[in-house]
């Protein structure tokens, strides 16, 4: 291997929340060793797509910030493909998300901690990694809740990941709050390791902006960190025997390690290019005519998801505003030249807060469907601060034309049994993976879904909010299991938390490719560091999860060569 200037020490393929971390805490770390970062699309720096409020659109409005991905036809999903966005550019995901940060319950990172057999992954050790400072900064005029400001460290010396409450309250949404804690507990913090009850989302936010990660820590990269924007990875460079890895090749270059690939390409684009460099199911590797360089049957396996539905119910006249400009492009326009101009008008207003609730079912418990699950799946779905479900309050929808008012209820169901895969439809690189999340595809998630739902309608039954609701629109037709189903799967979409696809665990255990300290089984020289690892699909968003996944495998590494 030459020692040119395409020769670094460590090699970071992908610039999202995972990537980002690493290529900040290892070049901040290592400043004798010379890091680079490459990312498949831009610097997704446009300041028209950052603004907080208009995040439901970014996704669908951003140039370039999406792989733009679809799911084969979905069997239990009345056959529809189902749109399966990943982010494209630096900052990956989090520059097209919808910014919420929750950890997931104490249980989840239990239980991760002991199907690897190390305490790293363990909550305590989540809970140093999310170092909180300032706290308190300021309070809401609701008077229900605190509006705080947390700015997690991620145990570097670089600008922290800055997550909040919006300090920018209507009066409708603190009396939606006051109305529905009349049924349901008040959670001040959802991100206290217990989740369960109603809170207010803690956002990667502040000053009406997006944080992305590539905002938060690369901002000013020291200059033994190098990057590289629009160059996609085609696979890994390994040495002549197929041990060790090398290097990566791109459309157009070579560029070689000297100690360590790592990829953080997420859990769709992770597991295809280990496919595409040999590593993985041998069988699917000979389809594609793939030389076998290491025969891991778990690589793009363990696809895990969350599914999500809508239910929408139009409001008496004056009960809710935040709807007169979300389906006209004129109107939206306007919104976004205002916010541009001095950060104001309805993208510094409308949709800032949103209610979450995780609760849990009694009914699913007592379900012929979870007397069916063996006793150690039962056990962990048990777990206290594990939800069943999850509800979330003022989501933007477009099944609704203006001058109606409503408000939209997102219902997603938590801890499903069925596992997808991610495979190679073509050898050629340029071809996008063939992705089957087998959506619904187990009993039990589809009494899931019908419990959640059926759960969620009580939810707007409470007394003020149906008082406030003129009828339903899309919505199922009635409370049956067969109608509530047929909804679900007629109007079912992901949430795109897409997690498991390189599963870590314990070497020789069934499924797993890579182990505790993010290390590929069979080949030396090469970490996969993101949400593909997670031999579990967290009941939460998945970004601080990312982030967490980046900031052990730095951790890792850096008492490694620190030695």
């Amino acid at each position: 291997m030459a020692d040119t200037e395409d020769a670094y020490d460590f090699i970071i393929v992908g610039g999202g929340p995972a990537g980002c971390v690493l290529a900040a805490r290892l070049a901040h770390s290592l400043t004798h060793l010379r890091i680079l970062l490459i990312e498949a699309g831009g610097e997704n720096a446009d300041p028209r797509y950052q603004s907080y409020g208009d995040r439901h659109w970014t996704l669908a409005t951003a140039p370039g910030y999406d792989w733009g991905y679809k799911t084969v036809p979905q069997e239990h999903l009345q056959g529809r493909e189902i749109g399966y966005s990943r982010g494209k550019g630096l900052g990956g995901s989090t520059a097209i998300n919808f910014c919420v940060f929750t950890r997931g319950p104490q249980a989840d990172y239990e239980a991760w901690a002991d199907e690897v057999g190390d305490d790293s992954w363990s909550w305590t050790e989540a809970l140093e990694r999310f170092k909180e400072v300032h706290p308190i900064l300021c309070m809401a005029s609701m008077g229900i809740y605190t509006t705080f400001c947390y700015k997690f460290r991620l145990l570097m010396k670089a600008r922290p990941l800055q997550v909040g409450v919006p300090n920018v309250w209507d009066e409708e949404f603190g009396e939606y709050l006051r109305t529905v804690n009349t049924k349901y507990p008040l959670n001040f913090d959802h991100n206290s390791g217990n989740p369960l009850g109603i809170a207010v989302f803690q956002v990667t936010a502040h000053d009406g902006q997006r944080v992305t990660a590539a905002k938060a820590l690369l901002s000013d990269p020291p200059s033994n960190l190098s990057i590289i924007t629009e160059s996609v990875v085609q696979r890994v460079l390994l040495d002549e025997h197929g041990h060790r890895a090398i290097g990566v090749a791109t459309s157009d270059r070579k560029v070689y390690a000297r100690k360590e690939v790592i990829l953080s390409a997420g859990a769709i684009d992770s597991p295809k290019i280990l496919l595409l460099s040999g590593i993985g199911p041998r069988k699917e590797l000979e389809k594609q005519n793939i030389p076998v360089v290491q025969d891991i049957p778990g690589v793009g396996k363990n696809l895990q998801d969350h599914l999500w539905i809508e239910i929408v119910t139009i409001q008496k006249p004056g009960c809710h505003h935040r709807t007169s400009y979300i389906n006209s492009p004129a109107a939206m326009e306007e919104a976004r030249t205002e916010w541009m101009k001095n950060k104001s008008g309805p993208l510094a207003d409308y949709f800032l807060p949103q209610m979450v609730a995780y609760l849990k079912s009694d009914n699913l418990r007592h379900s012929k469907e979870f007397q069916e699950l063996n006793e150690a799946t039962q056990e962990a779905l048990l777990a206290f601060t594990r939800p069943d479900y999850e509800i979330i309050s003022h989501f933007p929808s477009r099944s609704i034309q203006a001058p109606e008012k409503y408000l939209s209820t997102v219902v997603a169901f938590m801890n499903r049994q069925a596992s997808g895969e991610v495979t190679l439809q073509s050898s050629d690189p340029s071809k996008a993976p063939r992705i089957d999340p087998k959506f619904l595809d187990h009993p039990f998630d589809r009494r899931t879904a019908i419990d959640s739902v059926r759960e969620a309608l009580k939810f707007l039954d409470t007394r003020g909010l149906a008082a406030q609701r003129e009828r339903f629109g899309p919505a199922p037709t009635g409370r049956s299991d067969e109608e509530i189903l047929k909804y679900v799967q007629a109007t079912g979409l992901s949430m795109w938390h897409m997690c498991g696809t390189v599963k870590m665990g314990k070497p020789g255990e069934p499924g797993t490719c890579v182990d505790e300290d993010c290390k590929v089984l069979g080949v030396q020289g090469l970490r996969v560091a993101d949400m593909s690892v997670a031999p579990l699909l967290p009941s939460a968003h998945t970004q601080a999860v990312a982030y967490f996944v980046g900031d052990t495998a730095a951790s890792k590494i850096i008492a490694e060569y620190s030695q």
